[in-house]
C-alpha cells in the first residue's frame, strides 16, 4: 500500500514523541506523529502512530528488529480502520469490574499479537463499564478467542464474538 503510515506499538511507558520522532526520523521525513495516552492518567498506552512522508520508508523500517529508550518496539504498517474492522475486531462482554488495562490486555493477548485494547472505563468511578474491544494483526487470532462463547477471567465467565463493524 502507498501510504507512509505506521503503527509503532510495544513502546517504552516513558518513551516521548519528541523521542520517537528522533529516533525514526533517520529513515526520512515523518509528516505526522502521536502517542496515544490514557485519557484519565495522562500516561502513554504504550503505541502510537507516525506517518512518513515517503510510504517506502516504511519498508526500511520493517526490515530490521529496533530498540527505543531500552525496548525492543514493534513498527508495523498501520492499517486503516475500516480494514482493521474486518481483520480483527472481537466485542467481550462481562468483565469483572476489577479488571484494568492491564489485565485485559495481558488476557487477551495468549490469543495473537494486539493492536488495540479498548477496556472501556466508566468516567466517574474509573472502574471497567464491563465490555470492551480487542482488535488483532490476524483473523486467525479472532478465530483462536472465538472457538470458546466464553471466557474466565478473575473467575468470571466474560461473553467473546467478533465485533460488528460500525
Amino acid at each position: 500500500r502507498d501510504s507512509g503510515k505506521m503503527f509503532i506499538g510495544g513502546l517504552n511507558w516513558d518513551t516521548t514523541e519528541d523521542g520517537m520522532v528522533a529516533y525514526f526520523s533517520k529513515y526520512g521525513e515523518i509528516l505526522d506523529y502521536t502517542i496515544m495516552k490514557d485519557s484519565n492518567t495522562g500516561r502513554s498506552r504504550g503505541f502510537g502512530f507516525l506517518t512518513f512522508k515517503d510510504p517506502r520508508a516504511v519498508d526500511e523500517v520493517i526490515k530490521k528488529d529496533h530498540i527505543l529508550d531500552g525496548k525492543l518496539i514493534d513498527p508495523k504498517r498501520a492499517i486503516a480502520r475500516e480494514e482493521q474492522d474486518k481483520i480483527g475486531k472481537i466485542f467481550v462482554g462481562g468483565i469483572d469490574p476489577l479488571v484494568n488495562e492491564k489485565d485485559f490486555n495481558d488476557f487477551f493477548s495468549q490469543f495473537g499479537r494486539i493492536i488495540d485494547a479498548q477496556l472501556m472505563i466508566d468516567k466517574d468511578t474509573g472502574r471497567s463499564r464491563g465490555f470492551g474491544f480487542i482488535t488483532y494483526d490476524s483473523p486467525e487470532a479472532v478465530d483462536k478467542v472465538c472457538l470458546n462463547k466464553y471466557l474466565t477471567l478473575k473467575g468470571k465467565a466474560m461473553e467473546v464474538k467478533r465485533a460488528e463493524p460500525r
